[in-house]
């Protein structure tokens, strides 16, 4: 996969998970600092190397990165609601950090969580019956009928863009 993306990328275990996001989110805070007080010709190496390496930058001209976290397999987050990814994800204030959630089933998941969702992907291959059981645990505000006749058309490797906020909802085909 990191050959496809042209992004920096680390890939942690779940037991690795918390202190990796835990040290991003304060050399973000840190990377904000140095940029609004102009503090950068005072780093030694070591720190500025540290901080760089940390948030995915060669240098200290972007404020507030984005970071994008993808968990593979998320439910076992959602096992333990005193795991503290699964604080992490309830909390949400993290500093310009989206979360991307791979989920073989919807069912399980907190309430607290299905509320703060505003993207869904439907990958090809579920049933009926599995599509359903999907839409009515996400309350997707769209007919269930109309996302389902989009979905049985999709070719192999696409999937279902569901996008929904207070403007409206949006469904676009991923190739």
């Amino acid at each position: 996969m990191k050959n496809l993306i042209k992004i920096p990328t680390k890939i942690v275990t779940y037991s690795q998970a918390d202190v990796i996001l835990e040290d991003l989110i304060e050399c973000k805070q840190a990377n904000d600092q140095i940029i609004e007080q102009h503090l950068t010709d005072q780093l030694d190496e070591t720190s500025r190397k540290e901080i760089l390496d940390a948030v995915g930058a060669t240098d200290f001209k972007i404020k507030s990165p984005h970071t994008i976290v993808l968990f593979d397999d998320a439910m076992s987050i959602f096992k333990n609601k005193m795991n503290p990814l699964f604080k992490k994800l309830i909390k949400n204030r993290q500093p310009r950090i989206t979360y991307f959630l791979c989920l073989q089933d919807i069912i399980g998941l907190d309430a607290a969580i299905k509320s703060n969702v505003d993207s869904i992907y439907f990958f090809g291959a579920f049933n009926r019956q599995k599509f359903n059981l999907f839409f009515y645990q996400s309350s997707i505000p769209i007919d269930k009928e109309e996302l389902w006749s989009q979905y049985v058309q999709l070719a192999k490797r696409e999937a279902l863009l569901v996008k929904y906020n207070e403007d409206g909802t949006t469904i676009s085909v991923i190739q």
